[in-house]
């Protein structure tokens, strides 16, 4: 359980009377004030954005009470007996916990607003705006649980900095593997154009267009299906096609879900392909 230490934690009581109202709402589960959702965004993000943003000595007490909430917990649970646990103590120990993720929902929730504005600058074709918020909220969670509130930073600040940079190395991160992806695949599948054309089968015209095809379905993948599908089939730039159970190395799981994996990659694949005009290409 992390938190951050703050002296004035040690032998304080703690006294909700002394909360402001909305302090002592969200930590309780009482519902803080919401605001209308946004006019002009979907109803899911709209919904999103519909919790206030936080004033600077809101932002301090929120994030103060949910550090002490987690010290609290951290003390009790410290005192515990290992073998026969006092259960009105356990339950304590719980409340504290709920509490500190209320605070902590109610903060992600009022820096919403924060993360749609930094995803949206770097959607593109290649980067759908969905993954990047998905992938800035993973980045705006991390950031509530190690902001420092005692520096006196407004945690907008701490925040945007470290979505911008997990944001940036996404983007970057998936266009080397676009870039590898598309090394590999050409080779692989000229190859392929070249046999098919000695046998009278397939014209180089309907090979460049399957290639072109097959990158923009690699992309639609999510990250394990495009790795498992590009090193599986050879399309890396080594042109080696690996087994179940080395891609199950190394993503850290098992042989069967690689497998799995893999056919739901290529049942995607099949879908995709009416799309692109290559019905009987990929069976």
């Amino acid at each position: 359980m992390a938190f951050i230490a703050n002296g004035s934690f040690v032998g304080r009581r703690d006294n909700l009377s002394e909360l402001s109202g909305l302090a002592a709402a969200v930590e309780l589960g009482r519902g803080a004030v919401e605001e209308s959702p946004s006019a002009g965004l979907p109803s899911h993000l709209g919904r999103m954005c519909a919790t206030p943003l936080l004033k600077f000595e809101e932002e301090q007490e929120l994030f103060r009470r949910m550090n002490f909430c987690k010290y609290r917990a951290n003390a009790l649970r410290s005192r515990l007996s290992r073998t026969s646990p006092d259960a009105a103590k356990v339950a304590e120990v719980e409340e504290y916990l709920c509490r500190a993720e209320r605070i902590r929902n109610h903060l992600i929730q009022a820096n919403t607003r924060l993360v749609m504005s930094i995803a949206r600058k770097f959607a593109d074709a290649r980067n759908a705006f969905d993954d990047l918020l998905s992938h800035g909220f993973s980045s705006l969670m991390h950031s509530v649980e190690k902001f420092d509130y005692a520096r006196g930073y407004r945690f907008s600040t701490y925040a945007t900095c470290a979505v911008r940079r997990d944001l940036y190395r996404y983007v970057m991160s998936r266009k080397k593997d676009a870039q590898r992806f598309a090394t590999g695949s050409d080779e692989y599948l000229n190859g392929c154009g070249e046999e098919a054309a000695d046998e009278g089968e397939l014209t180089e015209a309907t090979w460049n267009h399957l290639s072109g095809s097959i990158q923009q379905m690699l992309g639609q993948l999510d990250d394990r299906e495009r790795f498992i599908m590009t090193y599986r089939f050879g399309l890396d730039d080594s042109g080696k096609r690996a087994s179940y159970s080395r891609l199950g190395e190394r993503l850290g799981i098992s042989k069967e879900r690689v497998r799995q994996l893999a056919n739901r990659a290529l049942e995607k694949l099949r879908e995709w392909a009416p799309e692109h005009r290559l019905e009987g290409l990929v069976t």
